[in-house]
């Protein structure tokens, strides 16, 4: 890698890490009370108006990527042309048919991932109510858990960061996506002073944090892989609501659960599915708002 391109990664992932810490940072914007917490919903409001502002200065890295005159040297060299817009760069093209595509391959993949916990709650009786619960948006907290946090998490450390350092000719496709989630991990470990308070124990929130950066990062390699392949964003931002809902598996209550063999089973298969259909299902074929030939060839420039 020539010193253009060094300069390039060092401007396109500091960028990354300058998304993450605006992103962050737009939520303690406003003086905290601490007799409300970040649950009080005059809060939570607020940090939707942050948000707003974090995701719109979020595009900014991005659309210089794309815009950039002379092209980065890594995107002239692969022969392929930068998305021709912000919105189209995004993957938030109003396209139904990419974003119904992107959708069920997605949050198909993300079902069947959680196909062992889905099968505890059936036997439980408890499916049901558990959507119908998320659907009933009857507060600000299920308004953030399940629609707001997805859909800005997802545009800021999906659309922007892996755009802005593919576009830029920073990145490989394998370290857009391996990489870039970790920001997302990192933008969860502000909520270790919160967990220390309420926990009285350092090590108890230390130990919290270190299971959230692990979920969430990895969360954040099957997002971002899936928004490559399919190139739309919808698709990850619905495996994202779904995910939060599900919340992490009850593993140790489905080891003791009268019914475990046939949860287990279901563990099983469901991951099976989900390693067999990962990529048939994000096949570019199959998604008009694919760019990941392209991306393909620029990472592949780098080499």
């Amino acid at each position: 890698m020539d010193a253009s391109n060094t300069g390039s990664s060092f401007v396109a992932w500091g960028s990354a890490l300058g998304i993450t810490a605006v992103y962050v940072g737009s939520l303690y914007l406003w003086p905290e009370v601490p007799s409300e917490g970040r649950n009080h919903p005059r809060t939570v409001k607020k940090r939707f108006a942050s948000l707003v502002g974090a995701c719109a200065a979020a595009c900014v890295p991005l659309m210089r990527a794309i815009t950039a005159s002379p092209m980065p040297e890594a995107v002239t060299r692969a022969g392929v042309t930068p998305p021709q817009s912000l919105v189209i760069a995004l993957g938030i093209e109003p396209d139904l048919n990419a974003a119904a595509a992107s959708t069920v391959a997605t949050l198909g993949l993300a079902v069947a991932l959680f196909l062992g916990p889905l099968t505890h709650l059936a036997i439980d009786g408890r499916l049901f109510s558990r959507f119908t619960n998320a659907l009933n948006v009857d507060s600000v907290l299920k308004l953030r858990d399940y629609y707001v946090a997805p859909a800005s998490e997802e545009f800021a450390f999906r659309a922007c960061v892996t755009q802005t350092v593919m576009w830029s000719g920073a990145s490989t496709v394998r370290a857009a996506v391996f990489l870039s989630p970790m920001c997302f991990g990192a933008a969860h470990l502000h909520h270790f002073r919160e967990l220390r308070r309420r926990t009285g124990s350092a090590a108890t929130a230390l130990a919290a944090i270190a299971a959230q950066f692990t979920y969430t990062t990895a969360f954040g390699w099957f997002a971002a892989f899936a928004y490559l392949r399919t190139g739309h964003l919808l698709g990850p931002v619905a495996a994202h609501s779904f995910c939060n809902v599900m919340g992490l598996p009850d593993v140790v209550g489905a080891c003791g659960h009268r019914r475990k063999g046939v949860i287990g089973v279901a563990y099983v298969f469901g991951v099976c599915a989900f390693v067999c259909g990962l990529w048939p299902l994000t096949d570019p074929r199959w998604h008009p708002a694919s760019g990941w030939d392209d991306l393909v060839k620029v990472g592949r420039s780098l080499r």
